[in-house]
């Protein structure tokens, strides 16, 4: 299994949805890595581009990306900006296909609706589908906060060649503890999802 790459949503000392596990007890083996901030972040590009440096100096091979509310839309972002690093991306319950600037702590990242645009996953779907090789596994999982969201995204993804899953959870809680990697990681290992068995 590769290793996982967890980009936190939340500031470091805010425990509200959970915090980032250090190991999968259901894949022991596991190697979790996470990106680290100082506080708060939404991955705009400059952020983004520190969290490729960060995961650029882990030094490994392919990995599989994993995000989690706003930060599933540093995952789709960072998956299409370095889809040689990315083998695999688990987005979990995020604001992917909101229209309008979200206003839980937005302002310093994105000045406008249209910067806003130029990020949200429902909009950029065909540079998705242009980045990320044939071979790259992507699995959309909603929750409780943005299942409308995650099924638009899903259906926007059934129109092009992207592998991916959605597993539509609209009563998972918004919580890194709510189960929500391993139903991940066990989409990307059943083989039957990828026309690989």
């Amino acid at each position: 299994m590769p290793d996982l790459i967890l980009l936190p949503a939340t500031e470091p000392t805010d425990k509200t949805c959970g915090t980032i596990p250090e190991r999968i007890d259901a894949y022991p083996a596991a190697s979790l890595r996470q990106v680290h901030y100082p506080a708060m972040v939404w991955y705009n590009e400059a952020v983004r581009n520190e969290a490729i440096a960060q995961i650029r100096a882990f030094d490994l091979g392919s990995v599989i990306l994993v995000g989690f509310s706003k930060s599933g839309l540093g995952a789709w972002n960072i998956a299409r900006t370095i889809p040689d690093r990315i083998s695999a991306t688990i987005i979990f319950d995020a604001p992917v296909a909101r229209h309008e600037l979200p206003p839980w702590g937005t302002a310093p990242f994105y000045d406008s609706d249209e910067s806003w645009h130029k990020d949200v996953p429902v909009r950029t779907v065909e540079e998705f589908e242009a980045a990320v090789p044939r071979t790259h596994k992507l699995v959309l999982i909603s929750g409780e906060g943005f299942h409308k969201e995650m099924c638009l995204l899903a259906g926007a993804l059934s129109k092009t060649t992207v592998s991916y899953v959605f597993l539509p959870r609209p009563h998972l809680r918004h919580h890194w503890q709510s189960g929500w990697i391993e139903d991940g990681l066990n989409a990307l290992l059943e083989p039957g999802l990828w026309g690989d068995a």
